[in-house]
């Protein structure tokens, strides 16, 4: 994506619930652009209070500057009247001048609604409408690719919402019985993973506008029996550390959407490894967002799954998808040397 695709402000605003997965409300939101035109990361804070607007565009700062990006465009969407703490957009305009971001305008809008105004901090005669989210170019471009929009943050952590108690409580159990009698080895629990996934990989999603985190008609039933086989299987710290390549190749969407099923049907603790699976698909798709609910899934569900807080950290200190990437290649190259003896 390049900056002509935004180059009117009536569109960027437009295309901020595309950009971030969700409609901002009372947020700041950070629109990068690397050396190249390209856009880079687009980060999103709450609004703080007074007290906190130093110490919130410091944290801006610092993640950004993990991207190596040389210009910033910031928007202001909600707060308690037009032009909303111009001093804390003046403080994160500071922050991003100070490690070397320069802010190439800030503008402010109620709500990313079609025909709402948009002012900009700097000149009160520049002025405008927000376009229509749903027919703006970015739009268009993301539902080909089937990528979904979320009214809120609230209605994308819904989309994981977990399974009725009374199923999951008698997946725990059947969960339990088949630990105490599974004797399958670490390659036959991989086997499973990767024939469910094959399973998912030949039935059709729903096509173009299609969400991409629900289960299409056509996704594989799961019986509990089938359930409890794959959350014994990705309790294997092997297997885990095999499924995070996944995303490396072109099966991950096919993942994504396994990971998503059990992430809904299976029972804490066994939940915070297809929650952390899903997590690192959708970091490594640049969905940062989606990853870090995810990921707050995943650590309700096991508070000590150190790798889950591992990527969290990651998200929160704003590594970039590339470099996690390296990581997760880097590992699997490392394990697969033979050892020595």
């Amino acid at each position: 994506m390049t900056i002509t695709n935004l180059r009117h402000t009536d569109q960027v605003i437009a295309a901020l619930p595309y950009l971030i997965g969700f409609a901002p409300t009372d947020s700041l939101v950070a629109l990068t652009i690397r050396d190249a035109g390209e856009v880079g990361p687009v980060i999103r804070v709450d609004l703080p209070a007074p007290p906190g607007r130093v110490p919130m565009a410091t944290h801006l700062a610092d993640i950004i500057t993990g991207y190596h990006v040389r210009v910033a465009l910031l928007i202001v969407v909600g707060g308690g009247e037009p032009r909303h703490d111009p001093a804390f957009v003046e403080a994160v305009t500071r922050a991003l001048v100070e490690v070397g971001v320069s802010v190439e305008h800030a503008f402010w809008t109620r709500s990313v609604e079609a025909g709402e105004p948009w002012l900009s901090y700097r000149d009160p005669g520049l002025t405008g409408a927000v376009a229509d989210p749903a027919s703006s170019a970015i739009a268009a471009q993301f539902t080909v690719q089937g990528i979904v929009v979320y009214s809120s943050r609230a209605d994308m952590a819904a989309s994981l919402a977990a399974d009725p108690e009374g199923d999951l409580d008698r997946r725990a159990a059947l969960i339990d019985a088949a630990v105490a009698a599974d004797k399958s080895t670490t390659a036959e629990k991989l086997d499973l993973v990767h024939k469910v996934i094959d399973e998912f990989d030949a039935s059709p999603v729903r096509g173009r506008g299609a969400r991409v985190a629900d289960p299409s008609p056509t996704d594989p039933d799961l019986d509990d029996t089938r359930l409890a086989q794959l959350a014994i299987a990705l309790s294997d710290p092997r297997v885990r550390e095999a499924c995070m390549a996944i995303p490396l190749g072109t099966r991950d969407r096919s993942a994504a959407r396994l990971w998503t099923r059990l992430t809904r049907a299976l029972p804490a603790p066994e939940r915070a490894e297809a929650a952390f699976q899903l997590a690192v698909s959708r970091y490594l798709r640049g969905d940062g967002v989606y990853a870090r609910v995810a990921l707050g899934i995943a650590l309700a569900a096991n508070p000590r799954h150190s790798l889950a807080a591992l990527v969290d950290s990651a998200a929160q200190h704003g590594i970039p998808p590339t470099e996690l990437r390296t990581l997760i290649a880097e590992a699997q190259a490392k394990s697969a040397r033979p050892r020595p003896g």
